[in-house]
């Protein structure tokens, strides 16, 4: 991204900033649903304790925050797809997220920023497997060095309502399941049918979060739906992508099971790309996470146990689009937290992804996916993980996958 770009873009954020942050006593309504804790793979709050490596320069009460991830992974494809010669692979990711609290740091502009740095590296294995459901969740296809995310949000009526501008990656808010976080497989962390402005390709965006009550959230949001020109603060193709989310979080009391349910649509305005028309899509989907089982001495801070997690998303276009076409897809899966005896951090899974397609061949794809991830200290985590795909892209041979990734929380 140019300087300009990230120059327009911050006069975006201080123009918004003089919006006075006023306003009546949110009510909170009463219940006895505990909402669960929100388990999630990367924390960019600044209330965390920071036991890293860089905890030593940090300090996160006067506004500033750091958090640094790198992941780093080999894999090959052992059998089917396109080929297996030369089809073993390293590739990296560096995640750099620096947050700014506003008010901590004592300036005169409400709210808080974040930016983020990426950094890709290596090759991925999609060009050995072929497969729709691309086999990591770091593979940006051709590397990256940008800033991926540049935004500032403002809490309103004391802090029912955030609202957050700028260059947003969508799987950050929606159509991401925090049960499935851990998985490799780029499906589990945003839907194939969505064809959204995710990783590596966010794009400008305006949304708002609302809590209408401890345990009912509604998310909405308005995006550049097809980010086609790095050069522009917007992309010329005039595609508008709108979403909406409900998300309940509730607690089965008598035994302590936290589970989610999501429910969202999308809805994507006509556009033009040098390779055709984009087409209007009307999408929705459905998302459940649930515990099942929970071990006796696990603490709310990490819920030992064992979880399900399922979803479904449909798409509908109006018109031929020129990119492949993935009109619905589906993901189940179980995950158990702290599987072997004193490993309580570490995760297992087990997951099954897919996807309907209208190129020809058998005009689906399934994958299977199977992982442990090991996390030796605070800084580093090792995870093993096989994958099978079945038909991948519908076209190709059944390809299996082995890998190994390592995770640095610097």
């Amino acid at each position: 991204m140019r300087f300009q770009n990230i120059f327009q873009q911050i006069l975006l954020i201080l123009a918004l900033s003089l919006i006075q942050t006023a306003g009546q006593v949110w009510a909170q309504e009463e219940t006895t649903i505990e909402p669960p804790e929100r388990i999630v793979t990367e924390d960019f709050s600044t209330e965390a304790t920071d036991t890293r490596l860089l905890s030593p320069w940090l300090n996160t009460e006067n506004g500033f925050t750091a958090t640094p991830v790198y992941f780093g992974e080999v894999f090959t494809n052992a059998h089917g797809g396109i080929g297996t010669k030369h089809a073993t692979q390293y590739e990296g990711l560096l995640d750099l997220a620096l947050s700014f609290d506003f008010q901590k740091m004592e300036l005169p502009i409400p709210g808080r920023a974040t930016i983020l740095f990426e950094n890709t590296h290596g090759r991925g294995l999609n060009p050995y497997v072929g497969a729709t459901q691309i086999t990591s969740n770091i593979d940006s296809l051709d590397n990256i060095t940008q800033i991926s995310e540049l935004w500032w949000e403002l809490d309103l009526f004391d802090e029912a309502v955030t609202f957050r501008i700028g260059r947003q990656d969508l799987s950050t808010e929606f159509i991401s399941m925090e049960t499935a976080s851990d998985f490799i497989n780029s499906a589990f962390g945003l839907s194939p049918s969505a064809g959204l402005p995710s990783f590596p390709a966010p794009s400008s965006a305006a949304m708002a979060m609302i809590n209408l009550s401890p345990s009912l959230k509604f998310r909405t949001g308005v995006w550049d739906a097809f980010r086609t020109d790095e050069r522009g603060t917007f992309s010329q193709n005039g595609s508008i992508l709108f979403i909406s989310e409900f998300e309940y979080r509730y607690t089965m009391s008598q035994n302590q099971l936290p589970g989610i349910i999501s429910f969202g649509m999308t809805y994507e305005t006509p556009g033009e790309i040098p390779d055709g028309v984009i087409p209007r899509a009307f999408g929705y989907y459905l998302q459940i996470e649930q515990m099942i089982y929970r071990e006796a001495d696990s603490t709310d801070d990490n819920p030992q146990g064992l979880s399900l997690f399922a979803q479904h998303y449909p798409t509908n276009t109006d018109g031929r689009s020129p990119f492949p076409e993935i009109p619905e897809d589906g993901l189940a899966g179980i995950v158990y937290r702290g599987l072997l005896r004193g490993r309580d951090e570490d995760v297992a899974g087990a997951g099954l992804g897919w996807v309907k397609l209208t190129e020809g061949g058998t005009d689906e794809e399934f994958m299977v996916e199977l992982f442990y991830k090991a996390k030796i200290n605070s800084t580093l985590s090792v995870q093993p993980d096989i994958q099978y795909i079945n038909t991948p892209s519908g076209i190709y041979p059944n390809a299996l996958v082995v890998g190994l990734r390592v995770q640095l929380d610097l």
